[in-house]
């Protein structure tokens, strides 16, 4: 009795995972925030999973080269006897990105998930996290100043967006380049925060991507 039971559930488990299908994404980015000027050279990890020929859903992680710039400062003496009271120092700011995107893919022009050329479309929403540092260059006694505004600390923003792009089906796999962009309807900054972020960090980014796709069968 319980064989009777069993193998129809085997067999119905054996025949979705025959047609489970999941496509393994990689390829380089660019993130770029307006009003920041900052321009991010990012990694691109990820997988898209069609829901049927013409949808699917796509996850991927990114993380960033650091971007460096230097600045300069204030550095204020701590005890009133120290001379001189004020002085401009060199620092170097840096920021690196990493995040975890989501969103859904439509083909409404072309083929498929599956076959040939397509054009696509859809939403997409992004956590990312800004981790900003600042090192000051010139030799100074960090006992005897502190500086006026220090850019270190991380900055979180959840976004929501627009994402669209092309993709070709070879051999090989799947060649794809797409374009996002995505605004922060959420920001927070970590309690270490300090100094000005919002020279380093933008609400409102642009992306764009270019990778290899290559589909597994289950």
């Amino acid at each position: 009795m319980k064989a009777k039971i069993l193998l129809p559930i085997i067999l119905v488990i054996v025949s979705f995972s025959a047609k489970a299908q999941v496509g393994l994404m990689i390829g380089p980015g660019l993130n770029y925030g307006f009003g920041s000027g900052q321009l991010f050279k990012t990694l691109n990890l990820g997988v898209e999973i069609p829901r049927d020929e013409s949808a699917s859903i796509v996850i991927r992680a990114y993380a960033s080269l650091k971007n460096t710039k230097m600045d300069s400062t204030f550095a204020e003496a701590i005890e009133l006897g120290t001379s001189p009271s004020v002085m401009m120092v060199n620092v170097k700011n840096g920021v690196t990105q990493y995040g975890l995107q989501g969103g859904t893919r439509r083909y409404f022009v072309g083929s498929n998930f599956d076959y040939g050329f397509g054009l696509y479309g859809g939403t997409v929403f992004d956590f990312s996290f800004y981790k900003l540092s600042s090192k000051v260059t010139d030799p100074i006694d960090e006992s005897a100043y502190r500086l006026q505004s220090s850019n270190s600390g991380s900055v979180f923003l959840l976004s929501f967006g627009l994402q669209g792009g092309v993709k070709k089906q070879f051999a090989f796999g799947t060649i794809f380049t797409d374009l996002s962009l995505s605004y922060a309807i959420v920001a927070a900054g970590s309690s270490k925060l300090s100094g000005d972020a919002g020279s380093q960090v933008s609400a409102l980014n642009f992306g764009f991507t270019i990778g290899y796709r290559k589909d597994l069968f289950f």
